[in-house]
Parts: structure tokens; C-alpha cells; sequence
């Protein structure tokens, strides 16, 4: 594996910090799924679910037909995924090595 590889992989994330995000976590899919519902996808509008769940430091990429994002979690975690009008998944693990919980783009 090439040295850049390595820096776009995740941390892992201990049961401690997996616990932790797992409130705010669950905020965000509810939010998430309600925006899902209400045809009213923006980035914007993902931001506001994130603040609404007490999380800062969104990182968001997308349109109004799809939106992927990641967030800083308690403990060092992340929350992140992914919502469009078809489909939402919210996961939870470790930053990236390279920074942030967004995977950057083509990778």
C-alpha cells in the first residue's frame, strides 16, 4: 500500500468513544430521515440537522441530490454517511489519518 493510501484510512475507534457518539449519532439519523422525507435536501440543510444534534465542525460535500458528510463525535469519534432522496446511511468510526471524518474526494 502507497504511504498516501494509509492516511485516507480510518482510526479505530475504541467501544468508549463508539458509545458516546452513539446519542448524537441517532439525533442525526432521525434528522436526517425526516429532511430525507420532507424533499428538502440541501447542504445547508444537513448542517442545521448536525448543529440541531449539538455537533460542530460538519464537513459536508453535495447538492441537493445528494450529501455526504462527516462530523467530529464525543470522544474522538466520527459521524458519517451519506442522504439523498433514495437512501441515508449514517456510520460511526475513527477519523481519518489524514484529518477530518470526510473522505476526500475520489478516494
Amino acid at each position: 500500500m502507497a504511504q498516501n493510501e494509509r492516511y485516507r484510512d480510518r482510526v479505530d475507534l475504541s467501544e468508549e468513544g463508539r458509545a458516546a457518539a452513539e446519542e448524537p449519532a441517532a439525533a442525526v439519523r432521525t434528522g436526517l430521515e425526516t429532511l430525507r422525507a420532507s424533499g428538502d435536501l440541501s447542504v445547508h440543510a444537513v448542517e442545521q440537522v448536525f448543529a440541531a444534534a449539538g455537533l460542530t465542525g460538519v464537513q459536508t460535500l453535495g447538492d441537493e441530490r445528494a450529501v455526504a458528510f462527516g462530523a467530529a463525535a464525543p470522544e474522538g469519534g466520527c459521524i458519517f454517511g451519506e442522504v439523498s432522496a433514495d437512501t441515508l446511511t449514517v456510520e460511526i468510526g475513527g477519523v481519518i489519518m489524514d484529518g477530518g471524518c470526510l473522505p476526500a474526494v475520489g478516494h
